[in-house]
């Protein structure tokens, strides 16, 4: 499942389950691309579920969880931040993130 989410919200969608959380701008190229990879990860994998962040909506989001620059996803598992990543990254790192913070 994905679903955009403000940042009051952010807490109680992310409780359970796996989710990447996914900080992103409107105008940012590298998160488009990023939007890609990622619908492709969730189309094969459906317990995966994908939180879109838009920081320039929810600026809150940037002190609360350090975003320096976008794209950044957070994985999370029940609620904890288990790992995060900054940047346009391939699919085959994604995947290996994705099993560290679900399998951990």
């Amino acid at each position: 499942m994905t679903r955009f989410v403000s940042e009051e919200e952010f807490d109680q969608v992310t409780k359970e389950g796996f989710w990447i959380a996914d900080f992103l701008t409107d105008h940012c190229g590298p998160c488009k691309m990023l939007d890609l990879v990622l619908s492709e990860i969730i189309f094969d994998n459906p317990e995966i579920n994908l939180a879109k962040c838009d920081i320039e909506k929810s600026p809150a989001y940037v002190d609360r969880f350090g975003i320096q620059g976008t794209p950044t996803l957070l994985f999370m598992m029940n609620g904890e931040i288990k790992s995060s990543i900054t940047g346009i990254q391939p699919r085959d790192i994604l995947t290996e993130k994705i099993s560290e913070a679900m399998y951990d």
